[in-house]
């Protein structure tokens, strides 16, 4: 069964709420990382928004191109970008915009994972299935970042470097 144009829509309508969700708060921040995270994940979101689009359009998986992007080394490559110092400094964010985040990724993910099951065409279940494991990274770079930021002294017990263990230097 192909996809529904409700489906793209909704899928369209909750990429658009983490894009402006992510430039509202990125605009809101005083933190220099945050809002280089934030300012990296609208711009994912963005991509998702045209590539879906695209496909509600008609055009052919294959002539869809999702941007390939490392977000945690893209996170890292700013965060290595301030000093000790300035890292000390940075201010502790509102736990409330990292939940709704969260949240907003989660929902992104499932309903990816529906949008694959809901479609016979392997290369779109495919498809799905990548902006799926993209809203993924998105959930565990949002939950390693703010959660660094906000309870370091437990991130570091919880963690031990495990996840991400460049952010202990």
């Amino acid at each position: 069964m192909p996809i529904s144009s409700n489906s793209f829509d909704m899928a369209v309508k909750f990429e658009q709420e983490g894009y402006d969700y992510y430039k509202k708060h990125a605009g809101s921040t005083e933190n220099p990382f945050v809002v280089s995270v934030l300012e990296k994940l609208a711009e994912r979101e963005e991509d998702h928004i045209r590539v879906i689009k695209e496909l509600a359009e008609g055009k052919k998986i294959e002539e869809v191109d999702l941007e390939k992007v490392d977000l945690e080394k893209a996170t890292r490559e700013v965060f290595e970008e301030f000093s000790e110092s300035e890292r000390e400094g940075w201010k502790e964010e509102k736990a409330s915009v990292y939940d709704h985040a969260l949240e907003l990724e989660t929902k992104l993910a499932e309903l990816y994972k529906e949008m694959a099951k809901e479609t016979d065409d392997e290369d779109e279940e495919e498809f799905f299935k990548a902006l799926m494991k993209e809203e993924d990274k998105h959930y565990e770079t949002l939950q390693n970042v703010f959660y660094y930021l906000t309870d370091h002294d437990r991130w570091m017990a919880e963690k031990e470097g495990e996840i991400w263990g460049w952010m202990n230097t």
